[in-house]
């Protein structure tokens, strides 16, 4: 349990009388390149964050860039710009908006949010507790200057610069050791790592982060609310028997040339469609795959409902950098996956562990084809892994998650001598009553068969 675990994080500060401890609620500080109207999974999640905390916590302000993630509302250029998202204070530095599709651009937009969020930072009034994003790498620099030796909470999204030399982002070499240096040095830094899965976790004790000092909190997805509109899922389908479905970033991430050939293998037979956009989509619309642009967010249960398989893919060597946040999308709609993954990963683990989905070789053309030909034939299947998905996706529902995550900047928060002493109760109650850290769905398979698919 989080009191167990973290039982010092629970702890009431030394020393702090009565007197100090009734001042105020916890200020909490949010901090990361990307919040809504950017679109990007970090911009959402952290503002579902924002909302839950404002809403049971303390008192959140969100320190942000301008709108540069594909956003469709457009920013002029100040120093500083102060908005209200109903109890939630946002501040935007001035940092660049230029194309993130081009490597100077988003290098530009990263180095300019983190030296002048590092200013504001250090110019702001102190907050109880740092909550920090990983967008863009090394902002939990950014994050350590403003705690100014109060605690700061490292949420990890991508273990850099892993990620980056593995997607070919940049080369191995000495800006790479230094890069990691520095990463290293924050990580030893902070309070806490979050994590969102058991393989990045290791990435990061690798690292040199104590284990005690780590927690796994999956990002998780909200249950659906709509219904698919059967003219758009017929319209995305493009008349096709069977539907190979990737909805999200065409990013660094994933295995593009292994799916790209697997679609030459399937011509005739299944067809393969991406929704969405990123820095590997020519990779992608340069072949027999079709490329449609992201659709909004109320075209979600269409777009999930088009695919007879929904694609999950982390190209080998990635495993432990990152851990895609749309296979909770997918497990929230009850569709069946098809991990593109290594047996590493915490995506082949859920599909496993579930039996929501088929799990290919990300090195493999031949093995992808193979599943989805496997599934085309196998009707039955799909429907049993659809229920295992949607299973799943109630043990993910985001809210839930969030709900571990509150907990544990609460249970930090509550350190700070100027907390309430009342405040400081309510989180260590609800931090006792916070579910068990991160393992697995707890279902074990019994019987695997020899195209992935675990039989529950």
């Amino acid at each position: 349990m989080l009191r167990d675990r973290y039982s010092a994080l629970l702890a009431y500060p030394t020393g702090a009388s009565a007197a100090q401890s009734s001042a105020r609620a916890p200020r909490i500080l949010l901090l990361n390149q990307y919040y809504p109207p950017d679109t990007s999974a970090t911009a959402v999640v952290l503002r579902d964050l924002a909302q839950r905390l404002a809403g049971s916590v303390g008192v959140v302000k969100v320190l942000a860039g301008r709108p540069s993630y594909d956003s469709l509302e457009s920013c002029p250029w100040v120093p500083l710009r102060r908005e209200r998202d109903g109890p939630i204070a946002v501040e935007r530095v001035g940092s660049t908006g230029l194309d993130r599709r081009r490597m100077t651009g988003r290098v530009t937009n990263y180095l300019s949010f983190l030296a002048l969020a590092a200013a504001r930072g250090l110019l702001a009034a102190r907050s109880d507790v740092v909550v920090v994003g990983s967008d863009p790498p090394l902002a939990v620099w950014a994050a350590i200057l403003a705690a100014r030796r109060r605690p700061v909470i490292y949420s990890l999204r991508d273990l850099h610069p892993d990620h980056a030399i593995v997607s070919s982002m940049i080369q191995e070499g000495l800006a790479t050791r230094l890069w990691d240096a520095a990463h290293r040095a924050a990580l030893e830094r902070c309070d806490v790592v979050v994590c969102l899965g058991e393989t990045m976790a290791e990435g990061v004790r690798r690292k040199g982060v104590r284990p005690e000092r780590i927690v796994v909190i999956p990002d998780g997805a909200w249950l659906p609310e709509g219904e698919p509109d059967p003219t758009l899922v017929e319209e995305l389908r493009a008349g096709a028997s069977f539907v190979v479905a990737h909805a999200g970033n065409i990013g660094g991430a994933g295995a593009w040339e292994t799916l790209v050939q697997a679609a030459r293998l399937l011509e005739g037979q299944a067809d393969l469609l991406f929704v969405g956009d990123g820095s590997y989509a020519d990779v992608v619309r340069n072949s027999c795959v079709r490329v449609v642009p992201f659709r909004p967010a109320s075209e979600i249960p269409s777009v999930m409902a088009a695919g007879d398989l929904q694609v999950v893919t982390i190209r080998s060597g990635m495993e432990r950098a990152v851990v895609p946040s749309k296979v909770y999308t997918a497990l929230a709609y009850g569709r069946p996956l098809l991990a593109v993954a290594s047996e590493e990963t915490d995506v082949a683990g859920i599909v496993r562990t579930w039996g929501c989905g088929l799990v290919a070789s990300p090195t493999s053309p031949e093995d992808v084809a193979e599943k989805v030909l496997w599934a085309r034939e196998h009707p039955e299947a799909l429907t049993e892994m659809a229920a295992g998905s949607a299973e799943a996706g109630r043990h993910f529902e985001r809210g839930r998650q969030l709900g571990r995550l509150a907990d544990l900047v609460g249970a930090v928060a509550g350190r700070s001598p100027r907390c309430t002493a009342g405040s400081r109760q309510r989180l260590r109650e609800h931090a006792g009553e916070a579910a068990p850290l991160p393992q697995r769905a707890g279902r074990a398979v019994a019987v695997t068969d020899r195209h992935g698919w675990g039989r529950r």
